[in-house]
């Protein structure tokens, strides 16, 4: 039998070589240090096999399941279809018990519960599919996923919900290989606007299939929507960014994303790791488009940051595109070459607008270096701790397998909203220990998401999306698990780790609905993916997909990740019995009324009350507190001017902030 063992030990730095290469040390140590614990490991079979169900959280639900849990090679494609009256559609690619069943899994909000409760998701078309994308017009679905070998299905319900589905194919251009030839199209995505559908996706990547002298070339379909008989009219083909052959050989996999906006249209695509990433937009709704590069990658030789060829896309309502990139820290021996070096746990989460200058690279390795491009006026998010200690907890021993990749850098898949003057992002962020699956020796991932009130300008608190409140949390790991004065367990710990679990492919509705935001992940206790990994067709556990909504501008508020270093959010023991966090009042100063704003953990009853600056009260309302984001208004009209103090009182104890009325 093995025990844990916890010792701080030298600092350090995974580095990862992939074919024949050598490892290129980068220049700089990460802006948080990272630390390792002994954990020598578990008894056999401690780590249980099988999937416990989510534990409570906010507006989460189970929708579905799926034995293939590779959803995407980077970037998330549209998933997920919010209606205008609150009902919801979801999407993922789906597997049965056969190979054979791998297609589009489907479930529908309707309102009061989601149709599907049961264990099993069946797929919609009756072929084997993959990598489904989904738009909505009007009360329109609109699925597209690939056959793998011939063409797209094209699947339309023209009621939302009610699963009557007809389907056609979408066959690309033919190319050939001098003796076979190939009219598929691999991994798209979709958007619409009005009437107009937009798809992106990949011809035949084999080698040797070329379109226009370009190898799995990504190209662009317009097509009308008709909805007196629910068809599809698409035009031809295009190649996305107009790119020829001497600026691009190859795209990537799901290197891309697609939005669109009124007449706006936006495409963004990261062609290869020395090739630049670029946007492609259009002002005319799909006619003509201009291509931006936004990002000037380093050439071959270099080691420096690289786009990891995970984006996103969203259009503002003034028609401005936003863009998120993951990144890594990478060598790249040359652009015909296929090996290369790169570091695991280093990367960053790039933002960038068409009102921010390009970032363009000016000879030296550290023109994209995340101190460098922060220093400009950038955002970037590195991957940062959750107990704010200034270091990352790491596992001495476990190596480069340790942080399993999904082909994207450590804070990756981002998504965006671009609404109201303001932008959503969610991204997946490497945790660190104790969130890891000690089973496999990997580090699990969570859904983390921040937003910008001022169109991009810059960016507030982070909320821990996925955080699930029956896990155990702790103020230093070095107390972590085994000791008598913190109280836990071995057995408190495998529940710890297997309660936390993985949550990855977040995917985001592209429009937030009565001020919400919306979105669909996978979610299970195995780290990585298996597919991924064992090149296998299945998983030996499934992946569950949950849906999660929430009110958007409780965005760095709810489950705020500063809250842990504050003991808001735990104690030694557990969760600790402050439940509301997050309180603001505004507008501040105020003259006719206010809202008080916080974040609750629990639904309780409580009292809000308003006292001078002589101990009266003035004001009192009781009000139920419900579990996540809260908004009561208060009026001030009557108040006279001066200094207030306004009180949110429960059975968990007293929140209070200061109010000028003038």
């Amino acid at each position: 039998m093995k025990k844990i063992l916890l010792a701080v030990s030298a600092l350090f730095l995974f580095g990862a070589t992939f074919a024949q290469t050598n490892v290129v040390n980068r220049h700089n140590e990460p802006s948080v240090t990272t630390k390792r614990i002994a954990l020598t490991g578990f008894e056999e079979g401690a780590v249980p096999s099988t999937v416990k169900p989510m534990m409570r959280n906010m507006s989460r639900s189970y929708v579905g399941v799926t034995s293939y849990d590779c959803q995407s090679n980077g970037s998330m494609p549209g998933r997920i279809g919010m209606h205008s009256d609150g009902t919801v559609s979801a999407i993922w690619t789906t597997n049965g018990s056969t190979t054979a069943s791998r297609g589009t899994g489907y479930n529908y909000f309707d309102g009061s519960a989601w149709v599907n409760s049961s264990s099993s998701s069946p797929r919609i078309e009756n072929v084997r599919t993959g990598w489904p994308t989904m738009t909505t017009v009007g009360n329109a679905e609109i699925v597209a996923a690939h056959d793998g070998s011939t063409a797209l299905v094209i699947g339309v319900c023209p009621q939302k919900g009610t699963q009557n589905w007809t389907f056609t194919t979408l066959q690309g251009p033919s190319v050939s290989n001098g003796t076979s030839t190939s009219t598929c199209l691999l991994w798209p995505s979709i958007t619409s606007s009005g009437n107009t559908i937009h798809l992106i996706a990949c011809t035949e990547s084999d080698e040797g299939f070329l379109y226009n002298g370009i190898n799995t070339c990504l190209v662009y379909y317009r097509g009308t929507f008709n909805p007196s008989d629910n068809t599809i009219a698409w035009e031809s083909p295009r190649v996305v960014g107009d790119v020829t052959p001497s600026e691009v050989n190859h795209f990537q996999g799901d290197g891309y994303a697609i939005a669109a906006k009124g007449d706006n249209v936006a495409i963004v695509a990261a062609p290869g790791m020395t090739k630049n990433p670029f946007l492609w937009k259009s002002t005319n709704n799909g006619q003509t488009f201009t291509k931006t590069v936004f990002f000037e990658t380093a050439p071959a030789g270099d080691t420096a940051y690289r786009s990891d060829g995970c984006l996103a896309v969203a259009i503002g309502d003034d028609g401005t595109a936003h863009i998120a990139m993951g990144t890594y820290w990478c060598y790249i021996m040359s652009d015909t070459s296929s090996s290369y070096t790169w570091w695991p746990s280093v990367g960053y989460l790039l933002y960038w607008n068409e009102t921010m200058a390009p970032i363009t690279y000016n000879g030296s390795q550290t023109s994209a270096d995340p101190e460098t491009l922060a220093a400009a006026g950038y955002t970037v998010v590195e991957r940062f701790n959750l107990d704010c200690d200034e270091s990352l907890w790491g596992v001495s021993g476990w190596g480069i397998d340790a942080y399993p990749s999904y082909g994207v850098g450590v804070v990756s898949f981002p998504q965006l909203i671009a609404q109201n003057g303001k932008v959503y992002m969610t991204f997946c962020q490497m945790m660190e220990f104790p969130f890891v699956d000690a089973s496999s020796e990997k580090y699990y991932r969570g859904v983390f998401a921040t937003k910008s009130d001022n169109n991009g300008q810059s960016f507030g608190d982070y909320s821990w999306l996925s955080y699930n409140k029956d896990c155990y949390y702790v103020d230093s790991w070095e107390l972590f698990p085994i000791d008598t004065n913190v109280g836990l367990s071995l057995n408190d710990f495998m529940d710890y780790i297997n309660t936390e679990g993985e949550s990855v492919y977040p995917s985001v509705a592209p429009q937030l609905v009565n001020g919400n935001i919306a979105m669909i992940w996978q979610q299970d206790y195995v780290a990585g993916s298996e597919i991924k990994e064992s090149s296998s067709a299945m998983c030996q556990e499934e992946s569950l997909l949950y849906y999660f909504s929430m009110n958007a501008d409780s965005i760095g508020i709810y489950n705020n990740t500063h809250e842990v270093c504050q003991g808001l959010w735990i104690d030694h023991t557990g969760i600790s019995n402050k439940h509301v966090s997050g309180m603001k009042v505004y507008p501040n100063p105020a003259s006719e009324s206010v809202n008080l704003t916080f974040s609750s953990e629990i639904s309780e009853n409580g009292i809000v009350s308003v006292m001078n600056l002589m101990g009266q009260t003035v004001y009192t309302q009781n009000v139920s507190v419900s579990e996540g984001y809260n908004m009561i208004n208060i009026p001030v009209k009557q108040f006279n001017s001066g200094v207030y103090m306004v009180t949110l009182r429960t059975n968990a104890g007293l929140s209070t902030q200061k109010l000028i009325v003038k």
